[in-house]
């Protein structure tokens, strides 16, 4: 795990899981938390692992909840969504258009598996590009912090590079993209 996502989820761990008791509180402790942060993906990649770990504690909460209208957890959950939604979109995300939902994340990852199997039927005497393309694929699992259309368009740029460089075929390719073809479509049209 790298060091981004292990701040995040010690961020999580301390501040959002179990009951909240301030929740301005958490919100200046991430602004304080995000401003040691320089890099922009790494500063969006925090915000999402929070905002994840937020999401998951408050959807636990809301079927339990007896007055959701002035619930005071349901304010301080809100609250931090809002904050958190500002600051990415600071940063160029978009949530509910552009961000990953835990579901999307698994088909994602779930289609990315199933072309890594299927190539690794055609790695027969092709063993070091089977390992670059495996490498080029497994790195996408972890970039989904960038937004859908980002990451999409990261992936298309890696099979492209994949097939001008002569790591794979324009048939791999096609095969590659044809997988994750409904969210390009969606790419595309954005």
């Amino acid at each position: 795990m790298d060091v981004i996502a292990k701040f995040a989820n010690r961020f999580v761990q301390r501040h959002i899981n179990g009951r909240i008791r301030n929740y301005d509180e958490v919100i200046e402790a991430a602004k304080e938390q995000l401003y040691t942060i320089d890099n922009r993906l790494d500063k969006i990649k925090f915000l999402n692992i929070i905002l994840e770990g937020n999401n998951i504690v408050y959807d636990q909460h809301k079927p339990n909840c007896t007055a959701p209208d002035t619930c005071h957890i349901n304010l301080a959950h809100e609250s931090i969504t809002y904050f958190l939604a500002q600051e990415l979109a600071r940063l160029g995300v978009q949530l509910n258009e552009d961000t990953f939902t835990i579901e999307e994340e698994g088909s994602a990852e779930a289609k990315l598996d199933t072309i890594i199997k299927d190539l690794g039927e055609l790695k027969l005497g092709y063993q070091i590009i089977y390992d670059d393309l495996k490498k080029e694929l497994e790195e996408l699992k972890g970039l989904y912090f960038l937004g859908k259309k980002k990451w999409h368009q990261l992936f298309a740029g890696k099979c492209l590079d994949m097939v001008a460089g002569g790591v794979i075929s324009e048939t791999v390719s096609k095969k590659i993209i044809t997988a994750l073809e409904p969210a390009f479509t969606r790419v595309i049209e954005s």
